[in-house]
């Protein structure tokens, strides 16, 4: 499982960017959107440092940046948005996300614009939702020029938690990758291994003055108690993006014996131990999933 940490184009982060340049440190996986590169000379100098910092990137839209309703020219901007991927793609770059604006537009003006994504690169991400049926989640699956497809991860949206296993295992059947846009609850992560989920938790929080640590013991982020005054708003943020690069390294291990993308190196007498630990929760999370009456029919 690959977790992408999202928001790293903002003016505000932009420091951390050129703190992590100078010290050699990585970001294993960033996600930024276009919606604000587009709009910044700042966002998009953030943008190509990610891919110097980034081992892998993905691009989002941006789409849901506009407000639900507001009228946006939305031919002109995804043709600009075509041009951008044409000029910037690279190597470490995984997907673009599609404009997957269907409750302003319909699905229909969706798949013309979609179109114009896929007329200059074959690494449009199309994005599921409910409105457009299982039926066209399975022909997505079947026919998406990406080797990636995407759903939501937000609470009560498009899929309810125990649905989240027969989407997989139909993407993979399919040859898919999956992507699950704004996930990292735990409670889905321990039982579910995405191919790549993304969140900007870790800069939400650190806006809320809300400093986090990753707990080994816990296999979970906690809350630092008493920081009121502590810590700098800068430190704050960067403590956050370092607490959570240790929860990317966690499910990129968990998981790594399905998704076969361990990411990172470990000892011989660790690996030995994670080879025994993952075969054990593979086991477990088929048998549980097998026995499911899942609310979805494919």
């Amino acid at each position: 499982m690959k977790i992408f940490l999202s928001a790293l184009e903002g003016g505000e982060v932009e420091y951390l960017l050129d703190q992590f340049i100078a010290e050699g440190r990585k970001i294993p996986f960033g996600l930024v959107s276009y919606y604000y590169i587009q709009k910044s000379k700042k966002a998009y100098s953030n943008f190509k440092k990610c891919l110097q910092i980034c081992d892998y990137v993905l691009v989002d839209s941006g789409a849901h940046s506009f407000q639900e309703g507001a009228r946006v020219p939305w031919k002109e901007y995804t043709e600009n948005y075509a041009k951008f991927i044409k000029e910037n793609d690279h190597p470490k770059i995984l997907g673009f996300f599609e404009m997957d604006v269907d409750a302003v537009i319909g699905y229909e003006k969706v798949l013309e614009l979609r179109k114009i994504l896929e007329n200059v690169s074959d690494k449009i991400i199309p994005v599921w939702h409910k409105n457009r049926g299982v039926s066209e989640f399975k022909k997505m699956c079947q026919t998406a020029k990406s080797e990636i497809v995407a759903v939501t991860g937000f609470r009560n949206e498009d899929i309810s938690d125990n649905q989240y296993a027969a989407f997989l295992k139909y993407a993979w059947k399919c040859g898919k990758k999956i992507h699950c846009l704004g996930m990292t609850r735990k409670k889905v992560l321990d039982k579910v291994p995405f191919d790549l989920v993304d969140s900007s938790s870790w800069k939400m929080a650190a806006r809320y003055g809300q400093v986090k640590q990753w707990s080994n013991r816990k296999h979970s982020l906690v809350n630092v108690p008493n920081t009121k005054g502590k810590f700098a708003t800068k430190q704050i943020f960067r403590t956050n993006l370092i607490a959570y690069i240790e929860l990317v390294k966690y499910y990129n291990v968990k998981w790594q014996k399905i998704n076969h993308d361990l990411h990172f190196r470990f000892g011989v007498r660790n690996i030995h131990r994670l080879i025994k630990l993952m075969k054990e929760r593979f086991k477990t999370w088929e048998m549980e999933n097998s026995k499911k009456s899942l609310r979805v029919e494919f």
